[in-house]
């Protein structure tokens, strides 16, 4: 999993990758330089982050689908989505920028390396995958531990490779002729349903970010949106002082 340099290969500089190093004091110093508004919105969207849904997406080819499966995870309240690069260099479009700054977003270079992270943060990995007898439906995923929604290729789909560390695969009911939905849909209506019964579903301490988790989101967003914020920081830090 990479740190939180930008992603290598990306074609926008505005997408980063991870949500740290930044600074535990970074929102309480920084966050008086937005406007009331500004900062009330900020820590209203960190209490509605949840840290039990999160996207992963497998060499996603084209940059329209990246970004439009970004933007939907942000609408959402996801704030993580896990890029794996098997085959594909990630490469979002230029509508990544204003949202991707709000995720976190961690690339792996292997299928292999995303399963341990995911399995050892306790995720249940489920793949999305077209209609079929071994596939559970969407509506009947459980909740009952944080789930990892995977999605593949627009061509191959999830990559076979996936098999082994799978829990379940799932597919979105449908009732019409066609067979299969674009990515990006079948992403939005993924994470619509599982981030809705999770509110209803799960205890709130369970489903959203404890107090510690927010503040290293805030932490993070702030320091996106401020500029040279390692020079604000010293002055602010010397002025305490």
């Amino acid at each position: 999993m990479t740190g939180p340099d930008d992603i290598q290969n990306s074609t926008d500089s505005d997408v980063h990758v991870g949500d740290g190093p930044f600074p535990a004091d970074a929102w309480k110093l920084l966050s008086p330089m937005l406007t009331d508004q500004r900062r009330t919105k900020l820590e209203q969207l960190a209490r509605e982050r949840t840290k039990h849904v999160r996207l992963v997406m497998q060499d996603t080819h084209h940059p329209h689908n990246v970004s439009a499966c970004l933007r939907s995870a942000e609408a959402f309240g996801v704030a993580d989505v896990d890029l794996v690069c098997h085959r594909e260099k990630f490469k979002p479009s230029t509508v990544a920028r204003g949202v991707a700054g709000w995720l976190r977003l961690w690339r792996h270079d292997s299928i292999a390396d995303a399963a341990r992270a995911l399995k050892h943060a306790g995720f249940c990995i489920a793949a999305g995958v077209p209609p079929g007898p071994h596939a559970a439906s969407l509506d009947e995923l459980p909740l009952d531990r944080p789930v990892a929604l995977v999605f593949g290729n627009e061509k191959l789909g999830v990559d076979s490779e996936w098999n082994q560390f799978l829990d379940v695969r799932f597919t979105i009911p449908m009732c019409g002729m066609v067979e299969s939905l674009n990515i990006s849909v079948s992403a939005a209506i993924a994470m619509q349903a599982l981030t809705s019964r999770g509110r209803r579903e799960i205890p709130r301490d369970q489903y959203f970010f404890d107090e510690a988790g927010k503040n290293r989101l805030l932490n993070t967003w702030i320091c996106r949106q401020v500029r040279s914020w390692e020079k604000q920081l010293e002055i602010l830090r010397q002025r305490q002082t």
